[in-house]
């Protein structure tokens, strides 16, 4: 078997954008020399947050998605705001979203949106000593609840298919918490 090789750019051309998306068709030669049209989608970064409070419960949502049809299990989170690092989008949302604020962070790590169509990524932080501040400030277009899960639950919910979304998955498999594992003792380095 050969070895992955890059494609050749040969012109790029943005057909449409708004504020948080590009869609860009991109003429490359492949390898083997022959030209082929690829879409990308290109978006704004992303950061989310697992809240995890003293008992180790994770602070988890569900929330209507449009292009699913239906309602999902996922983490607070959003898109970074020009001027904004990860980590103050990650702060924003957490409070935006649920009205807690954390006193210590962590970075668990990034994920990859679906590589072989978007060009995005979505940054996991880890937020503990959670204080809540007042109710939450949701944007018009979000309505939620939020509620308090055993890493426990979640994983029984990822076994049985209920819980799809791939920020949730990612920080699941950041933390590996195997059932009965207290997050309390997680080393945050």
């Amino acid at each position: 078997m050969s070895q992955p090789q890059a494609w050749r750019v040969l012109k790029k051309r943005i057909v449409y954008e708004d504020r948080w998306v590009q869609v860009v068709l991109v003429d490359v030669l492949l390898p083997d020399g022959t030209p082929y049209t690829y879409t990308t989608l290109k978006r704004v970064p992303g950061a989310a947050v697992v809240a995890v409070n003293e008992e180790g419960f994770w602070l988890i949502q569900r929330e209507y998605r449009h292009p699913l049809g239906r309602v999902i299990y996922q983490l607070p989170g959003g898109l970074v705001d020009e001027g904004e690092t990860p980590l103050e989008t990650a702060r924003r949302e957490l409070l935006e979203e649920t009205g807690y604020v954390a006193a210590r962070w962590s970075r668990l790590g990034v994920v990859e949106d679906n590589p072989g169509l978007i060009e995005g990524q979505t940054t996991l932080f880890l937020a503990r000593d959670l204080r809540y501040h007042g109710p939450p400030r949701p944007e018009r277009t979000e309505t939620f609840d939020a509620t308090w899960r055993s890493p426990t639950w979640i994983r029984e919910r990822i076994l049985a298919g209920e819980i799809t979304d791939r920020v949730l998955l990612a920080a699941y498999a950041f933390l590996c918490p195997p059932p009965g594992t207290d997050l309390r003792e997680k080393d945050e380095g």
